[in-house]
């Protein structure tokens, strides 16, 4: 597959250089690298002290009063891992800049399976760009309805925890109604996300370091979820991931391993409530407890839920304790439960094993994929970007599902 990464840099070997810095606006240049800076979670004193500046140059630069120089371009794109084509705004490939930003910001160190993946996924995406034009991801009308009440409606950062969790509720009662989605179970999470918000979703086998990931920025949103979990934690995952997108969460790359998901801060809080709220809506968990045991939470009806709305128990033993049927000394005694035993007590209510079974599934980015199969048909693409969004081999087999037409083989 070609990466094409080297792309956003050549662009800087059009011009000379003092042409390129000549040519942005201070302004406009001071702009990005404040953006940028917002992005990675530096302060001023800190981006300042990895290029050599005081913090009072570092305001002026970002308020347009300071030019930097073309020697100090190069610093300033490897402290906020952009490219200097980047900082110039001299691309127009808004997928490749994020790739290139993405790769400067993989720690060697880490587990860095998911950002591997979204790397991949990014590529693939210029590379469709290019050749294919696949379609734009758009929201539907009311998905922007969603992302216009999230921008206005709770631009302002919760002060408390009890505002955290209402203003996440608020948001997934919003989406639910919006979307129409009454107060019953979601089925095809990814599909929804795809749909209605413009969110290209990938679910892969990533290990567990790292439970999602969550990029977006101009012209790119993308959500990474590992499967080796259990499908309950993936969905959870999924909503969490969300939320952080529709909330405009200001980092444009959001790694995520279970103990930041569950972090004790107010921006994580918020998040959690709606990802909770949006999967075990009230209502629905009301109606289900009175049919199967009279409003009373049991065993028997905990398994159901799980069942019934596709979450891990520990999502939901939380959410009941949100809701006040069940205390926190309760939510201590039902968490430290093995999950499977309950399961297999009560395996009648529980035909899939939802909040237990993990699949490992993989899937593509339902628009990607598509592209990509019309493109390699028509010999515009290579049959290795359809291999890559499936990781799976470039045989005979896939040239039979790709060329046969057959949707079903490909998966």
């Amino acid at each position: 597959m070609e990466s094409g990464l080297t792309g956003v840099e050549a662009l800087g070997s059009l011009l000379p250089a003092e042409s390129l810095t000549q040519a942005a606006s201070p302004a406009d240049v001071g702009h990005r690298v404040g953006q940028a800076r917002t992005r990675r979670a530096l302060t001023g004193d800190a981006l300042g002290v990895l290029v050599g500046l005081g913090k009072d140059q570092i305001s002026k630069i970002e308020n347009g009063r300071r030019r930097i120089s073309v020697r100090e371009l190069p610093k300033f794109a490897e402290a906020l891992g952009v490219s200097v084509a980047h900082l110039l705004g001299q691309t127009s490939r808004p997928t490749l800049a994020m790739a290139h930003r993405l790769a400067g910001d993989t720690n060697p160190d880490e587990d860095s399976n998911a950002k591997r993946r979204a790397l991949q996924l990014l590529e693939v995406e210029d590379v469709l760009t290019q050749r294919a034009a696949p379609p734009p991801a758009l929201p539907t009308a009311a998905g922007q309805q969603v992302f216009d009440y999230a921008r206005k409606e709770l631009s302002q950062r919760p002060r408390n925890k009890a505002e955290a969790e209402r203003q996440g509720k608020h948001l997934a009662e919003q989406m639910r109604r919006q979307l129409g989605l009454g107060s019953h179970e979601l089925g095809d999470l990814p599909g929804l996300i795809e749909r209605h918000f413009g969110v290209d979703v990938a679910l892969s086998p990533l290990g567990t370091q790292t439970d999602g990931l969550c990029i977006h920025g101009d012209g790119v949103a993308l959500i990474v979820a590992s499967t080796d979990f259990s499908q309950g934690h993936v969905r959870f995952t999924l909503a969490h991931e969300l939320g952080h997108h529709l909330l405009g969460d200001p980092r444009d790359v959001i790694n995520e391993g279970e103990r930041d998901m569950f972090a004790d801060n107010l921006q994580e809080r918020r998040v959690n409530a709606f990802a909770g709220h949006l999967l075990m809506p009230e209502e629905g968990i009301r109606e289900t407890l009175k049919w199967l045991s009279a409003g009373r939470v049991t065993e028997r009806s905990l398994v159901a839920l799980m069942e019934q709305f596709g979450v891990s128990l520990a999502a939901l033993v939380y959410q009941l304790c949100v809701m006040g049927l069940i205390t926190y000394d309760q939510s201590k005694r039902l968490r430290s439960q093995r999950v499977t035993d309950l399961v297999t007590r009560h395996a009648s209510v529980a035909p899939t094993g939802a909040g237990i079974t993990v699949r490992q599934t993989v899937r593509a980015p339902e628009r990607l994929l598509s592209a990509a199969v019309d493109a390699a048909r028509n010999q515009r693409v290579g049959l290795g970007v359809v291999a890559t969004l499936l990781q799976r081999e470039d045989d005979d087999a896939l040239w039979d599902a790709v060329m046969e037409a057959d949707p079903e083989v490909l998966v």
